[in-house]
């Protein structure tokens, strides 16, 4: 793909009124299942690659789920846009498994893996945090022994 075509096909990519949708209608698929736990979809462009992250959070930070998905879009044929719906897309399939057949205990590698989806191959990520714990850890670890 030229210089050009690429800098077309990145005017053409989702932005972010169009990932809050997409969080929105995920919020409301999963309702049920969610409590105050709430959805946000970032997607982006590096380089050769469409960069996708959905994340699952509370608003304590206690539960904190990044899944990320990344796909070198050209080589796979493919427009960075329709790249990006293509990995969301299958996200939203694995939060499916994950929130409403797998009572949240089917989980991803925390290091990239491959994957193959409809003929697409792309790798994925992910790894439950708890944000709160995490800062709480840090503010005692940088206490001195004074304090």
């Amino acid at each position: 793909m030229s210089e050009e075509n690429t800098e077309r096909d990145s005017s053409d990519f989702i932005d972010k009124v169009t990932c809050d949708e997409l969080a929105a209608a995920m919020q409301t698929k999963y309702r049920m299942a969610l409590g105050e736990r709430r959805f946000v979809v970032e997607a982006e462009i590096k380089g050769r690659g469409v960069f996708v992250k959905v994340t699952l959070e509370n608003p304590e930070r206690s539960f904190h789920y990044p899944v990320e998905a990344r796909v070198l879009y050209e080589k796979e044929e493919m427009k960075s846009a329709e790249a990006a719906l293509f990995l969301i897309n299958y996200i939203d399939t694995y939060f499916e498994e994950f929130l409403l057949e797998e009572d949240e205990e089917l989980f991803l590698p925390i290091d990239w893996s491959d994957h193959q989806y409809e003929g697409v191959n792309f790798q994925m990520k992910g790894q439950i945090h708890n944000l709160k714990l995490e800062e709480l850890a840090d503010e005692w670890l940088s206490r001195s022994p004074a304090d």
